[in-house]
């Protein structure tokens, strides 16, 4: 089973990606940038980085890899960790573990894992068929040449002829002028025309007044974001009831159940917050104080 394949289907919809026993793929979305070192402008992309601290099994991953291949959830969850028992060996090996579509793993000195991320894949949905453009230098050192004008070369002839032409050329001249007077005369009588029509319909219009009376104001709510720390999702509500009731009395008094998720999982959140910054602080906090495994869910 490419393990790999199902990370990237889910990496275009979801911005984590946990592998449970191994650590999470975390996406986020990067503007266009220009690369003045090869000359590239790349339009915006999903940066793909690595936490070998998020390990828990949020069920996203398991539930994508039973719909896709067709089996249960609990054989999903098996085939999962006999991958992941595979990337570590192939990683203790010190060989190079190759994700497609994603990046390369290897592991440093320190036996932690490196993540190099793909630079020929876009997970970013809106980008999806950008491919990156030339972006050529423009040189402003080279002078600019003036334009020639071309010379025509009249061929030698005799003084008759040279009158002749000449007369000629003079009535045709005589002709043109003719006619491009006329045809000045008759469209200045047209935009005449057309002035005098958007006048009267203008008169028209401020004529034509209607009171309306006072028209109701619309006011348009914006739904506001909340963000959840999540210390873990169960299948089982009184589970989800349970480690509620535990993180209470550890003194985590915002503790609480969320809404089943699509996959059918009960998670439970330490903390809500309605803006980011002061729900990544808690998380930090979290993860260094009690829950390593917590995780962020914006709703």
């Amino acid at each position: 089973m490419q393990l790999s394949k199902h990370i990237s289907h889910l990496l275009y919809r979801h911005d984590c990606v946990a592998v449970p026993g191994f650590g999470a793929f975390l996406g986020e979305a990067v503007s266009a940038r220009l690369s003045e070192a090869d000359q590239m402008i790349y339009p915006p992309s999903k940066s793909i980085s690595f936490n070998s601290q998020l390990q828990s099994n949020d069920g996203l991953l398991a539930q994508a890899v039973a719909q896709s291949e067709g089996i249960a959830y609990e054989e999903a969850v098996r085939t999962i960790h006999k991958e992941v028992v595979r990337w570590k060996a192939q990683l203790h090996q010190a060989e190079t573990l190759l994700l497609d579509r994603i990046g390369t793993l290897v592991l440093n000195v320190e036996n932690n894992i490196v993540f190099t991320p793909s630079q020929s894949h876009n997970h970013l949905t809106a980008s999806f068929g950008l491919a990156p453009i030339p972006a050529l230098k423009i040189d402003r050192s080279l002078p600019i040449q003036p334009k020639q004008t071309p010379v025509v070369m009249v061929p030698k002839t005799s003084s008759g002829l040279i009158r002749y032409a000449a007369a000629a050329a003079v009535a045709l001249a005589i002709g043109y002028a003719g006619v491009f007077s006329y045809n000045d005369y008759a469209q200045d009588q047209l935009l005449a025309q057309e002035a005098s029509l958007r006048a009267e319909a203008q008169t028209e219009v401020q004529e034509a007044v209607f009171d309306l009376g006072d028209l109701p104001v619309l006011t348009i709510n914006k739904p506001s974001e909340h963000y959840h720390i999540i210390g873990g999702a169960f299948g089982v509500p009184t589970n989800a009831e349970r480690y509620v009731q535990t993180l209470q009395s550890k003194g985590y008094t915002g503790a609480h159940q969320l809404s089943p998720n699509k996959r059918g999982l009960h998670p439970v959140s330490l903390g809500s917050f309605t803006d980011k910054p002061s729900a990544v602080a808690f998380l930090r906090q979290v993860q260094r104080d009690d829950i390593k495994d917590a995780w962020l869910l914006k709703q």
